[in-house]
């Protein structure tokens, strides 16, 4: 019998505290608000994406040894997602994530306390390696920049379907100027150019450039504007599907996710592009990170309901 694929998903995991104003924003006063509490970090919710699509995928993280951490933990095994590369932190609090919301869902100001992922070394990837000879695996640029550096070699040398999120313009600073090894790197325009250090590069150049740079795969987003997702045959330009956004946390998390499940069950990068787009744009739509009712036949439903995703061929 042929080995079940799963999925590795590696880096930020962390208490998300979302505050939602009843009113626009108003600076240097007390804003009303409604509040709560729920489990978020890139790596986190693109491991609950992909266990709510059906495949098998555990996470590797590091937690502080706290309440936050007990219950972060207890959640991930409610999800029936793998805990067991779950390292624990004696100096540092779980980490958390702070979210201020307009009414209509925008984020007006994002607060994080993630100084636990410096926790995250290469000592501590190397205990996986073990575990990684097969299958695929997710990083998120939470990762130090030493480690994300061991990982890339890490890919190379095993040959891993290995998939990066840039997380920030800061953050994706942390990766090397060779991307050989990265099979999908995935990142926004303004994240893109900041990597490239071309604050002009349109769309389309700077996919062409990150896959010069060695990524074997790009999925460069461009949120109303839809994605370009490019490879060797070129640039792709993915509508976006309209969306009566709720609360935009999590979208990414979403797309990151579909994508690659479809591609892992064979889809092509446009039709995994697509299907990445229909999880975002239904994850606006949720009061939640994750949609606890996310599958792939939702996916295929959302597609075939809304006409608006549409894909044209760029020249490369």
């Amino acid at each position: 019998m042929k080995p079940e694929i799963s999925i590795t998903c590696i880096g930020g995991a962390a208490v998300d505290r979302k505050y939602r104003a009843l009113d626009a924003i108003r600076p240097g006063t007390s804003n009303p608000v409604l509040s709560e509490r729920s489990f978020g970090g890139v790596a986190r919710n693109v491991a609950e994406n992909i266990a709510r699509l059906g495949v098998s995928v555990s996470l590797a993280s590091i937690l502080g040894k706290d309440e936050n951490g007990r219950a972060l933990l207890d959640d991930l095994e409610r999800l029936g997602i793998g805990t067991h590369f779950i390292a624990f932190s004696d100096k540092h609090p779980t980490a958390e994530y702070v979210a201020v919301l307009q009414p209509d869902g925008e984020l007006a100001l994002g607060l994080a306390n993630m100084g636990i992922f410096e926790g995250l070394t290469p000592a501590l990837l190397r205990k996986l390696e073990p575990d990684l000879q097969t299958g695929w695996v997710f990083a998120d640029c939470n990762l130090p920049s030493e480690t994300l550096h061991v990982l890339i070699d890490m890919a190379r040398r095993l040959s891993l379907t290995l998939a990066i999120d840039a997380v920030s313009s800061p953050k994706v600073a942390r990766l090397p100027r060779d991307l050989t090894g990265v099979g999908m790197l995935f990142l926004n325009l303004d994240e893109a150019r900041a990597y490239l250090g071309e604050p002009a590069a349109s769309p389309e150049e700077a996919a062409a450039r990150l896959r010069a740079c060695g990524a074997e795969h790009v999925m460069l987003t461009l949120g109303e504007a839809g994605l370009v997702a490019a490879d060797s045959s070129g640039n792709h330009r993915i509508g976006a599907i309209g969306a009566t956004i709720v609360d935009a946390t999590g979208a990414g998390d979403a797309l990151i996710a579909a994508t690659l499940v479809a591609l892992l069950k064979g889809h092509s990068l446009t039709e995994a592009a697509r299907l990445g787009t229909a999880a975002a744009a239904l994850t606006v739509e949720s009061t939640s990170s994750v949609r606890s009712d996310l599958s792939f036949a939702l996916l295929d439903t959302t597609l075939s309901l809304r006409a608006d995703a549409i894909s044209e061929r760029e020249p490369s």
